[in-house]
């Protein structure tokens, strides 16, 4: 015959209850303090590279929606673009924001990011328009914020050329 086994229920509320056996109190060792390990910034080459892989979506997302603009395109496919562009600019910023940038760009990049915010709350506003009017004045606002001085400031930082008229 097998022997009968107690239902798992009742094993744990045992074991819960201190009825498992006799216990021994053991001192355990003081948690390990972690070490701080503060990340060096990046080398201004390393910066150049990181900072053009950051910005590459957004540039391209805006330019984007520009091309479906002057093309004519609906209203509610110029919207769809706009939502591109606030996904765009908010992994953009979360990249910046994520580097510790050589000291020469600290200043320029923190202006830069501010822009990006008074961008994004355009650009939401744009990408949940109710009308073609509407999208207008939000995606007018959100190019008046486009970062473009402060953009050279940081490209001028970096020791890169800067951007090209279009």
């Amino acid at each position: 015959m097998r022997p009968r086994l107690a239902p798992p229920a009742l094993v744990l509320a045992l074991l819960l209850a201190g009825c498992g056996g006799e216990t021994k109190q053991v001192a355990l060792p003081p948690p390990a303090s972690p070490t701080p390990s503060p990340v060096a910034p990046l080398t201004v080459k390393e910066a150049k590279g990181r900072y053009l892989a950051a910005v590459a979506a957004y540039d391209i997302a805006r330019d984007e929606l520009a091309e479906a603009q002057k093309a004519g395109r609906p209203w509610r496919t110029v919207r769809e673009r706009a939502g591109a562009v606030v996904d765009a600019n908010l992994a953009c910023a979360g990249e910046l924001r994520a580097v510790r940038w050589p000291a020469a760009v600290q200043a320029p990049m923190a202006a830069l990011l501010t822009e990006h915010e008074v961008a994004l709350r355009q650009w939401r506003l744009a990408a949940g328009a109710a009308g073609a009017a509407e999208l207008r004045r939000a995606t007018r606002a959100a190019t008046a914020h486009d970062g473009v001085r402060q953009a050279a400031r940081v490209r001028a930082a970096l020791g890169l050329p800067p951007l090209r008229a279009t």
